[in-house]
C-alpha cells in the first residue's frame, strides 16, 4: 500500500559500497530522490527510472519544504527519498525535516540511518572509536565560531578531567 512517506536517507561516506541494506531499501522503494547535487549525483545512476528534484548547497531547508508540500499536495500516496551524506541524523537532513513535519500532518518521516564519516574515517585510518569521543563540527555555516572555540574548549577540558583520575 502507498502512503504519503519521506524516507530520510543517510547514504554513508560516498561510496556505494558502504550504503546499508537498510537505505538501499528505502532508495529503492522511493519513487522520487531529493537531495543535494552532489550526493544525487553519487547515487542516480543506480536509479535512472527515479523522479530526482536536486538543489545546490544551503538549500536544506527548501528541499525538505519541497518534499513535505510536494507528499501534501501534488503526489500523495508517493515516497520521496530525501538524502544526506554520512548518516541523516547527525549534521544531517533528520533534524530539519523533522522540525518541518508537524506542519504536514498528512505526510509520514522515516529516518534511516548511515554510517557516519567518523565511523568510517575511523575505521580505514585503524583509529576505531573505542572509547569516549566526542564529534564537534567545525563548520561555522549555521554556527558563530565563537561557539564552536567554547565546545571544543570543553571537550579539551573533560578529557583533561578523565586524565587526572
Amino acid at each position: 500500500m502507498k502512503r504519503n512517506l519521506v524516507y530520510v536517507v543517510g547514504l554513508g561516506p560516498g561510496d556505494p559500497q558502504f550504503l546499508t541494506a537498510q537505505a538501499k531499501t528505502a532508495l529503492e522503494n522511493a519513487d522520487v530522490l531529493c537531495g543535494y547535487t552532489v550526493y544525487i549525483d553519487l547515487i542516480r545512476s543506480f536509479y535512472p527510472e527515479k523522479e530526482v528534484h536536486a538543489t545546490g548547497m544551503t538549500k536544506e531547508i527548501d528541499r525538505c519544504r519541497w518534499a513535505l508540500e510536494t507528499l501534501e499536495e501534488a503526489l500523495k500516496d508517493q515516497t520521496v527519498a530525501i538524502v544526506s551524506s554520512g548518516d541523516a541524523g547527525v549534521y544531517g537532513m533528520a533534524s530539519p525535516i523533522l522540525e518541518l513535519a508537524p506542519n504536514y500532518p498528512s505526510v509520514e518521516i522515516e529516518v534511516i540511518p548511515g554510517l557516519t564519516a567518523a565511523l568510517s574515517g575511523g575505521a580505514v585510518l585503524g583509529a576505531p572509536l573505542a572509547h569516549d569521543f566526542c564529534v564537534i563540527s567545525l563548520s561555522d555555516r549555521l554556527t558563530p565560531w565563537e561557539i564552536i572555540e567554547k565546545r571544543l574548549a570543553c571537550a579539551a577540558m573533560g578529557d583533561a578531567q578523565g586524565a587526572r583520575e
